[in-house]
């Protein structure tokens, strides 16, 4: 039998990783389907080498396309944050907010903070301002985010059900 922390450790990385994978897959087919145009992580990793040069804000003052390695970089990043919402839920948790099945901090996390943090910090960072305020398509982004993140809770929950109800499920004799 699996640890706690062990289990917990797996459940936590599911949750980031599958649910960061299903949000790309529905920004995917909202490409295919109405030629919506997803976030650019190559940006993101050009974005990640300029802070260890000290350039906080995206300027994206190289006019080439992103490399390879800047996109590698992006994704990860992208992956990482994913992961670290589902890691949040441990603390939510224990103080009290409620544990699985409980949808609240889903909502809390996957959906308001998610959403909040995108608009209120890395859009700024990347250059589009407060709530892509200096975007020319501000309302088109806010838009994606609230929706784009909302699927996300959605998804964070429905892995966690998914882990869950399989690691229950497993016979252990």
């Amino acid at each position: 039998m699996i640890g706690e922390l062990a289990f917990l450790t797996v459940l936590l990385l599911c949750v980031g990783i599958g649910a960061t994978l299903i949000l790309d897959l529905w920004q995917f087919l909202l490409g295919k389907l109405f030629a919506v145009r997803g976030a650019d992580w190559g940006h993101a990793g050009r974005w990640l080498k300029g802070l260890a040069k000290g350039e906080w804000i995206y300027r994206n003052s190289d006019p080439s396309p992103p490399r390879a390695g800047d996109k590698t970089l992006g994704w990860l990043f992208h992956y990482v944050v994913g992961t670290i919402y589902a890691f949040l839920y441990v603390p939510v948790s224990i103080l009290g907010f409620g544990a699985f099945p409980d949808f609240l901090p889903y909502i809390l996390i996957g959906f308001v903070l998610s959403t909040l943090a995108g608009l209120m910090v890395f859009s700024p960072l990347m250059g589009d301002g407060f709530l892509a305020s200096k975007a020319p398509d501000q309302g088109r982004r806010i838009a994606f985010a609230v929706l784009n993140h909302l699927v996300f809770a959605a998804a964070q929950y429905l892995v966690t059900a998914a882990v869950v109800a399989g690691f229950f499920w497993v016979d252990e004799s």
